[in-house]
Formats: C-alpha cells, sequence, structure tokens
C-alpha cells in the first residue's frame, strides 16, 4: 500500500524487508528513495518503513505552516494505518526532530530512538544564529531560486565530504537522483523550514524513557555536531557516536558503517528489553508464589 490516510493526509510509504519494524523519518525536502543508500542493509534484518514526510515527495502538501509535532502525529497515523503497535524509529535532521515529539507525545509507539544529524531546538541548540540565517535565506527563496545550481552546488557541501563530491560516488548519485525524481515544491519546503524553525524540545528531553542513540558526523555544516553532544546529555542514559571526517550526510556517504552501528544498538537494546521483562516476569511469579 505505497498511498495510505494518515492524520488527515495521504502519505507515500514504502515497506522493505521483513523483522522487527524499523521507521524511518527523513529530514528538510528529502523523501523515502533518499534512504536508498542504507535501505539494503537496513532490510536485511528489520521491516523497514520509509515514507514522504508532508511537504514533500509523493506526500500532499497540505496547507502549512507545519509543526514537529503535527508530523510527529503524521507518524502515529502511519503506524495506526500499517496496524503496527509499535517500532524502532531513526529520524533524521529535520526527522530526528519530529523522532523527538513522536518519542515524547506517543512514548508507547517507539521501541528504541535513534537520533541523527539533528537539534533539540529552540535558543539552548547549538549554532542557533546560523540555523535562523538559513532559514530565513529558505524563506526568501523564489522557485527560480531554489533550482538555480549554484545554490544546490553549496548545499551539497555542507552535507557531503569533498572527496564524495570529487568522486560522485553512487550513494552521492542516489540522493541527487531521490530529489530530481520526486522534487519538493517549494511552498513544502518554506512549511517544513516552519517547523524546523518552531521545534523546541530541549526542556522536555528528559522525558525520553526509551533506549537512545544520538549519531552525527563530525564535520556537519547544516547542524552543528555539539546539537548531539547536548541531546545525548540531556536525554537519560543516551549513547553517543560520533563519525569523524564526515558531514550532515553521514549516513549516506558511510551507510554500512552507520547501519552496522544502528543494528548492533537496536539488537543490543532489545535483548535487554527482553531480559529485563524475563526478570520483571520471574519477580512476580516468585512473589505470587511466596503470597500462596
Amino acid at each position: 500500500m505505497p498511498i495510505v490516510q494518515a492524520n488527515g493526509i495521504e502519505i507515500y510509504c514504502e515497506e522493505h524487508g521483513a523483522g522487527p519494524p524499523l521507521l524511518l523519518i527523513m529530514g528538510w525536502g528529502g523523501n523515502a528513495a533518499t534512504w536508498q543508500p542504507q535501505l539494503p542493509g537496513l532490510a536485511d534484518r528489520f521491516h523497514v518503513i520509509a515514507f514522504d514526510n508532508r511537504g514533500a515527495g509523493r506526500t500532499k502538501a497540505a496547507d502549512g505552516p507545519y509543526t514537529t509535532a503535527e508530523m510527529a502525529g503524521d507518524t502515529a497515523g502511519l503506524l495506526d494505518a500499517l496496524e503496527l503497535p509499535s517500532a524502532h524509529v531513526f529520524g533524521i535532521s529535520m526527522g530526528g526532530m519530529v523522532a523527538q515529539e513522536l518519542a515524547l507525545n506517543y512514548p508507547e509507539r517507539v521501541r528504541t530512538l535513534v537520533l541523527g544529524c539533528t537539534s533539540p531546538g529552540g535558543r539552548n541548540a547549538a549554532g542557533v544564529e546560523r540555523l535562523k540565517e538559513d532559514i530565513d535565506t529558505i524563506r526568501a527563496t523564489g522557485d527560480a531560486d531554489i533550482a538555480n545550481l549554484e545554490w544546490f552546488s553549496d548545499f551539497l557541501k555542507r552535507l557531503w565530504t569533498d572527496d564524495a563530491l570529487i568522486k560522485s560516488e553512487s550513494q552521492l548519485q542516489d540522493f541527487v537522483l531521490s530529489l530530481i525524481r520526486f522534487p519538493p515544491p517549494i511552498h513544502g519546503l518554506r512549511w517544513q523550514t516552519d517547523a524546523i524553525a518552531g521545534h523546541d524540545a530541549y526542556d522536555r528531553l528528559p522525558q525520553i524513557n526509551h533506549r537512545t542513540l544520538v549519531i552525527t558526523g563530525a564535520e556537519d555544516g547544516l547542524i552543528d555536531p555539539t546539537n548531539s553532544n547536548i541531546l545525548a546529555e540531556r536525554i537519560p542514559n543516551a549513547e553517543l557516536q560520533i563519525f569523524q571526517e564526515l558531514k550532515h550526510a553521514f549516513h549516506l556517504e558511510r551507510p554500512d558503517q552507520v547501519n552496522s552501528v544502528i543494528i548492533d544498538f537496536i539488537e543490543r537494546s532489545s535483548a535487554s528489553a527482553e531480559s529485563a521483562a524475563a526478570d520483571s516476569s520471574a519477580a512476580a511469579e516468585s512473589s505470587a508464589a511466596a503470597a500462596g
């Protein structure tokens, strides 16, 4: 079912592989196809669900402005439509902000949480002034400007390493092709930008009780990587993994390496949760036997 009704809109989604469900939440302007470099490795272990956020790709660009909480509602609605009570969740960039809201507002829907190159938002975020400048630039950008090759070239340089750009690696080609095949409308981009600008989960992060992995590229030129340190410090017992020499598209540039870290984290967390559940059940049976 590539199109589902969720939260009042039509959402395009794809399902790959088999196993425990893993929901992927894409960042600003991206779509399900943007995940292509990572999909094969993840689909080997999981039932992977990738979708186009509102305002991008093949999902309807509902009237805006958007909020990350509203987009988390879309995500919960998608799980409902797919009849999935819960899933492991991996959100990247803006998708990581949506994932934070999903964990906070729909905690029962999240098994484990992976936050990639993202931010808590608000005035406590690192690099907030640079982000505000980027947002103002996007809001002032017209249809002709967004398609300008010089603008797009500069954008790519903040996402990918020079080595990847020089070699034009297949992962980079997949990324560019995903945006060419399913370009986001300019109004959708602006409304997603509003969601990024309004996101602020800083004070609520200690409420996240899920096992959480925070990952980023050390040389991220779009979201200050210090934000990952903030997230890891604010979310109880979160793990932090920084990929050296990589930028914002670290997960696409080195998919095998990043997938390995994600798979290890989910499998360790799942094993720990099962062990804790077994211990709790055994303790309850022991108490019942003693009472009897």
